[in-house]
């Protein structure tokens, strides 16, 4: 197993396990991708100080999309990028985005929360599209509305864990414009403002799926099954974020055996794309 494989199973292990649906071939680019975005996430994450942060991001665009490979984040894409080279500006673009992504984020209403969740990870999408084998250009934005779809879930998923890392994507104006950083976690979980934010966050997150899963048909047929699964099984998790009225106070997580089971489910009736089980309230 590749170092960049081996990075998916421990930090992404949905995507990991869809990805086993792919050629190995192909799925050594995907984990190759895949590695340069958390890369750039843990960079983002990491929070030096803001000028180097933003040197550091700035730097590492410029240097995708000059295709230098001498970049030691670069290097390893050598090969992608001369096979994909529609795949740099996405690349760019992401970690451009991910300037924006710091302790400081606002986002106010439910258009600048679309516009970070395309920076960030609308970008993947476009990003993985070319790789998996899109080549009309009316499938890009349906692949973008996939990965928008999977940042909304994690959003969803994490919001006491953002909290607790000084970080809210809710927009304060779901939230009545009140800081929910100044709450308790306990009050938050139980915080009726904040259940229905994430119950809006959901449902978007539900439309976005719909539409990124009716552009399979712009991918190779061979890897339509592994994008459905790995939607399907993102979804999933949007299912255990509410408990009653309140959020689950444990971090959300789909067993492999659940994500089994949906794969064979979804083998069988392929219909069944995305969970129907929106908390609607």
């Amino acid at each position: 197993m590749s170092a960049e494989t081996r990075l998916i199973a421990k930090a992404g292990r949905t995507f990991y396990f869809a990805s086993l649906l792919l050629r190995r071939d192909l799925r050594r680019d995907v984990a190759l991708a895949y590695y340069f975005c958390r890369m750039v996430d843990d960079i983002a994450d990491a929070e030096p100080p803001l000028q180097e942060r933003d040197s550091m991001l700035e730097g590492l665009a410029i240097a995708i999309l000059e295709g230098d490979t001498s970049h030691e984040i670069v290097r390893p894409l050598a090969s992608l990028l001369v096979r994909f080279p529609e795949a740099r500006h996405p690349l760019a673009a992401l970690t451009r985005a991910c300037r924006r992504d710091c302790h400081t984020l606002s986002l106010q209403d439910e258009r600048e929360l679309e516009t970070y969740a395309f920076g960030v990870a609308g970008n993947v999408g476009l990003l993985m599209y070319p790789l998996l084998g899109g080549v009309e250009p009316e499938g890009e934005r349906l692949a973008a509305d996939l990965g928008i779809a999977m940042q909304l879930t994690n959003i969803a998923r994490d919001v006491i864990e953002d909290l607790s890392r000084n970080r809210v994507y809710l927009p304060s104006e779901w939230l009545a414009n009140r800081d929910i950083r100044k709450m308790t976690l306990d009050d938050v979980r139980a915080d009726r403002v904040v259940v229905e934010a994430i119950r809006r966050i959901l449902r978007l997150a539900h439309d976005r799926y719909e539409r990124g899963l009716s552009g399979l048909r712009y991918l190779a047929p061979e890897n339509r099954f592994a994008i459905q699964v790995a939607a399907r099984c993102y979804a999933a998790i949007g299912d255990g974020v509410i408990q009653g009225d309140q959020l689950t106070p444990r971090r959300v997580i789909v067993p492999l055996s659940k994500k089994i089971s949906l794969a064979c489910g979804l083998r069988f009736f392929p219909s069944r794309a995305v969970s129907r089980s929106v908390p609607c309230g």
